[in-house]
């Protein structure tokens, strides 16, 4: 069941890249469903709350974003290298990693968001509505740090179409439940949080039946899979934790890129701030295109550096890299012309518009500035290069404040969208550095 003997064509990359489109752009639906039940049927001072609420709790869910990208590469290169024992083991370690940090924040969320509310600070009363709102979806988190784990073991696996599936199954319950709880039952912002609970723990189960129907139809449980001494293997689960770590440190390092942006926008005033969240949508449409082709690189470039494939490895790189450029410049060219017409459509505000317009070049440019580093972490998550990913993660983000404080006092405000592009081209430039040594790593097995 293994892909060691496929040659990987241009079809098979775009049938596995476009569910992942699908259910990254269905991850953000349940926040959206959230906002919408509260803001027509609850009051403002609770929207605020959601919003104050959903930044919050979103440091738990893209901050353990880890235990998807590890086990998506682990899992990838076990599959490449026809190891389907450690396939199964992979899943077997990882989910019950994401459960238990779920229950030890849903434990520990006292202190926790009592340190969180020193950070990000509200109005009394809209602090008490946010802490209603994470205080009931915490119930869920569990089950969401372990449906991020089987996300990526669907996608190492080349079945992003599974993971499609179980977020289509969560957003179901949670558009399902969510009206109920709060125009039936009048659960307020407690509703709300609640439902979205109860959605995530419908999605790891499907996702867990799922897993099992996979595991079947690649030919079963393989024998002491379940064993102490396969699920603690020592090497297995330090090379685990080691790959976590370091994921973890360059998420934090892109979460420190990503809100000096905010804060350097904010710092323009109002109009510029307003302008700047307009244009922000746009990139993150690109981005869950984008990270379509990447998540297939993980998938396809782990299973070539499993089977120590050089010239499997060159082709998926160069494959998917394709489908990536060619993206990248089609939004480019969708934003560059098609943001006029859009921009009016998400602000009616004639000075914010103004403001959009005007960067929105700028804002263009973003896909082709940034292609490569979407691609770049793909084939980094795929190999487990994690280390590289952590060092160029923290160098980047320290070129980039460094570029906006140099930039910014000659250009003004168009300086602190240059500098921005210049992050995405400097956290690829930073992984390509580390890039050749991955190919010397592999013994080709077609060798010329």
């Amino acid at each position: 069941m293994t892909r060691s003997h496929q040659t990987l064509t241009r079809g098979q990359v775009f049938r596995q890249s476009w569910p992942i489109m699908l259910a990254n752009g269905a991850a953000p639906i349940v926040g959206l469903v959230d906002t919408l039940m509260v803001g027509r049927f609850v009051g403002t001072q609770a929207l605020a709350g959601i919003g104050l609420g959903a930044v919050i709790y979103s440091i738990a869910y893209w901050g353990f974003g880890f235990l998807r990208m590890s086990t998506a590469g682990l899992a990838a290169q076990s599959d490449g290298a026809g190891a389907e024992h450690e396939v199964q083991a992979h899943i077997m370690r990882a989910i019950p990693l994401g459960v238990l940090i779920g229950f030890l924040i849903f434990v520990l969320q006292v202190p926790l968001l009592t340190g969180a509310f020193m950070i990000f600070t509200g109005s009394p009363e809209i602090e008490s509505s946010a802490r209603d709102y994470i205080n009931a979806r915490l119930w869920g988190l569990p089950a969401t740090l372990g449906t991020i784990a089987l996300m990526g073991w669907f996608v190492g696996i080349s079945r992003a179409g599974l993971a499609l599936a179980l977020q289509i199954v969560l957003n179901i319950v949670n558009i399902i439940l969510s009206p109920i709880f709060v125009i039936l039952l009048g659960g307020g912002l407690i509703g709300v949080g609640l439902a979205s609970a109860v959605a995530e723990w419908a999605g790891f189960a499907a996702g867990l039946f799922l897993m099992v129907r996979e595991v079947k139809r690649r030919g079963g449980w393989r024998q002491g899979v379940f064993t102490r001494k396969v699920l603690l293997a020592r090497d297995a689960l330090s090379k685990l934790g080691i790959a976590n770590g370091n994921i973890f440190i360059r998420t934090m390092a892109l979460t420190v890129g990503f809100s000096f942006f905010g804060n350097a926008a904010a710092s323009e005033g109002e109009t510029f701030l307003a302008g700047y969240h307009v244009l922000m949508q746009f990139i993150t449409m690109a981005a869950l295109v984008l990270d379509g082709f990447a998540h297939t690189a993980e998938a396809v470039t782990g299973a070539a550096y499993g089977a120590k494939d050089r010239n499997r490895f060159d082709r998926a790189v160069r494959v998917t890299s394709e489908f990536s450029i060619g993206f990248a410049a089609l939004l480019s060219g969708l934003i560059y012309f098609g943001g006029p017409f859009l921009i009016p459509i998400l602000t009616t505000d004639p000075t914010v518009i103004a403001s959009a317009l005007t960067y929105l070049p700028y804002c263009a440019l973003v896909p082709i500035a940034g292609f490569a580093a979407f691609q770049m972490d793909g084939i980094f998550i795929g190999t487990t290069r994690t280390a590289a990913m952590r060092n160029a993660g923290i160098v980047a983000v320290i070129i980039y404040i460094v570029a906006h404080y140099v930039i910014y006092p000659k250009l003004g405000a168009v300086g602190i969208w240059v500098a921005f592009l210049v992050y995405y081209i400097m956290r690829a430039v930073t992984l390509g550095v580390a890039y050749p040594a991955i190919r010397k790593t592999m013994e080709s097995a077609h060798a010329h």
